[in-house]
């Protein structure tokens, strides 16, 4: 029988490579060859320990896209396809991590709008390898795909580069839906058109948060960072001003109030994914203005907050957790039409034997998305 090679996290700070048989597929089923997989922030975090919970062992990868080999009779039927027409072999997909909800729990009978809250979903890349096929995670060669997948056609003639930001694109169109609701944009409420938004922290997520606030009609784009390349990349996907977050913060505070007539920005996205850019955040965003927080799917620790600010500022303070997984339609929406050379964030791919040495370079000067290509 035929083999797949993917990274195990067996724990928290401990990967191996290993081999798994490629299993028969079900008739609602489907296997599918990795072209590509991004390492989100999330996947250095479990390697670190930070995320709660992790089914070890486990092969994590959770952007990942890539080509149908082999479809079972009724996958067509059982699984969610969207981008023209049913799934066939050769077909070039983007898969949302996140399974169909179950429709039973809790969360899928109060609030079904919000797919992300369902206790019994499966997510592709946080699934132990226990569970047979074993093959659930993007770092590998082969991943299977159950029958609650959600499947996404990639849009012809899209590079690599960019359908390999789907799920990041996702991410950050996300957090700023978060931003437009409640509020009234035309009355100085909530996000819209024309209003003035800070992003802490260009990393990968932060970056697709300014591509979609291009999108939709900020004004004034204000990106921080510590690395200096980041902050070069956040002017070319459209930060109209960057700060640089090694300045002393008094330093900041006034460069920031300075272009938004003394008050603060409008919204403020944390990014980041480090609890002291939380207290940033706060400091910078105006009175009545909103605060949102994508950056913190894991657990790095606590930061110290001002319960005061929150009622002095009369903040709306809202968590972006994941997204509703049709999402992916829309970010390969906007990658397939987005002018900004959303290419470029892709900054090194590394084969799959080179994964330990990849998750090492992300985060540092100079890296961008960080992309295994089995």
């Amino acid at each position: 029988m035929a083999k797949a090679r993917g990274w195990v996290m067996v724990g928290p700070g401990k990967l191996e490579l290993q081999e798994f048989e490629i299993p028969k597929v079900a008739e609602d089923a489907a296997l599918m060859k990795i072209e590509a997989c991004g390492i989100c922030g999330t996947d250095k975090h479990a390697f670190h320990g930070f995320m709660k919970n992790a089914p070890f062992p486990m092969i994590m990868g959770h952007e990942f896209i890539g080509t149908i080999v082999e479809i079972g009779k009724t996958a067509n039927e059982k699984m969610a396809v969207l981008g023209g027409g049913p799934l066939k072999e050769g077909d070039r997909l983007a898969i949302a991590p996140s399974s169909l909800p179950c429709g039973r729990c809790w969360y899928c009978l109060h609030m079904p709008h919000r797919p992300s809250f369902c206790t019994s979903r499966t997510i592709y890349g946080i699934n132990s390898t226990k569970n047979p096929p074993s093959i659930w995670g993007g770092f590998a060669e082969y991943i299977y795909l159950h029958s609650k997948t959600w499947a996404f056609k990639i849009p012809p003639k899209m590079s690599t580069e960019r359908a390999v930001q789907t799920e990041p694109m996702a991410t950050g169109l996300r957090a700023v839906e978060r931003a437009f609701n409640p509020g009234e944009a035309f009355m100085g409420e909530g996000y819209g058109a024309g209003k003035t938004v800070m992003v802490l922290g260009a990393g990968p997520i932060g970056l697709m948060v300014i591509a979609a606030l291009r999108a939709t009609g900020a004004s004034l784009i204000l990106a921080q960072d510590l690395l200096k390349s980041r902050l070069e990349m956040a002017k070319r996907l459209g930060a109209d001003s960057v700060v640089d977050g090694k300045v002393p913060f008094e330093d900041r505070l006034k460069q920031v109030q300075a272009l938004t007539d003394g008050v603060g920005p409008d919204v403020v996205i944390e990014a980041a994914g480090a609890p002291p850019a939380f207290q940033d955040a706060l400091a910078f965003v105006r009175r009545g203005g909103k605060l949102i927080e994508v950056g913190h799917f894991t657990d790095p620790g606590v930061t110290e907050i001002h319960p005061f600010t929150i009622c002095f500022k009369d903040l709306d303070i809202h968590g972006s957790w994941a997204y509703p997984p049709i999402m992916f339609k829309d970010a390969l929406a906007v990658l397939a039409r987005s002018p900004l050379p959303l290419d470029e964030v892709v900054t090194h791919s590394f084969p799959l034997s080179e994964l330990p040495k990849a998750l090492e370079k992300v985060g540092t000067e100079g890296a961008g998305k960080i992309v295994i290509k089995p």
